[in-house]
C-alpha cells in the first residue's frame, strides 16, 4: 500500500517540476534566436518563408535588447516553430507542381 501511496505522489509531481524547465535566461534567449534565424534562412532558400517569421525574428531581438529575456525567449520560440514548419510543409508540397514560381 505504501508503495502505491508513493508511485500517486511521483506521478503528480513529475508533471510539476515540467514546469521549472522553462528557463528565460540570456543564453536562452540568444540561442533559441540563432537557432529560428538559421532556419527562416532555410526556409528562404526554399522558397517557402512564411510571412510574419522575420517580425517575430525582429521583436524577439528587441526583447533580448531591452534585457526582457522571456519575452525574447517565447517570441524566438515562436519565430522557430514557424520556420521549421515552414521546411516541413516544402517538404510535403515540393513534389506537387508550384505555379507561381
Amino acid at each position: 500500500m505504501k508503495g502505491l501511496y508513493i508511485l500517486i505522489a511521483l506521478i503528480l509531481l513529475v508533471p510539476s517540476l515540467n514546469i521549472a524547465a522553462n528557463t528565460y535566461d540570456q543564453a536562452t534567449s540568444s540561442k533559441i534566436i540563432k537557432e529560428a534565424e538559421i532556419n527562416y534562412k532555410k526556409a528562404l532558400k526554399l522558397k517557402n518563408a512564411w510571412r510574419d517569421t522575420k517580425k517575430i525574428i525582429k521583436n524577439a531581438k528587441k526583447a533580448h535588447d531591452k534585457k526582457d529575456y522571456e519575452k525574447s525567449t517565447t517570441l524566438a520560440k515562436k519565430a522557430l516553430n514557424e520556420a521549421n514548419m515552414a521546411i516541413e510543409q516544402y517538404e510535403k508540397q515540393k513534389d506537387n507542381y508550384r505555379f507561381l514560381d
